[in-house]
């Protein structure tokens, strides 16, 4: 080994930290159960967002519908003659 083989020197070091490394017994379990719960809480907020906008969507064309029908009505003090044929 050259000393000034960077990558060399940085393999053995590498090398020698894994050695040292030892991993917890439920780290899978426990990194897989956190995905899991980031996965649900973000097809929720998904969820609660899309309900969020289709109830606006209705309300404003409900409201929409509302104030048009109410331009349309006669007023109050005229009549209104109906003609039905038979």
């Amino acid at each position: 080994m050259s000393v000034d083989d960077p990558e060399a020197r940085l393999r053995e070091t590498l090398d020698s930290l894994a050695q040292n490394v030892t991993p917890a017994p439920d780290a899978y379990a426990r990194a897989s159960s956190e995905w899991r719960r980031r996965d649900r809480r973000r097809r929720l907020l998904m969820l609660v967002l899309a309900v969020v906008i289709i109830a606006v969507a209705d309300l404003v064309g409900l409201w929409a519908l509302h104030s048009l029908s109410e331009s349309d009505s006669p007023p109050g003090d005229q009549r209104v003659d109906v003609i039905v044929q038979p």
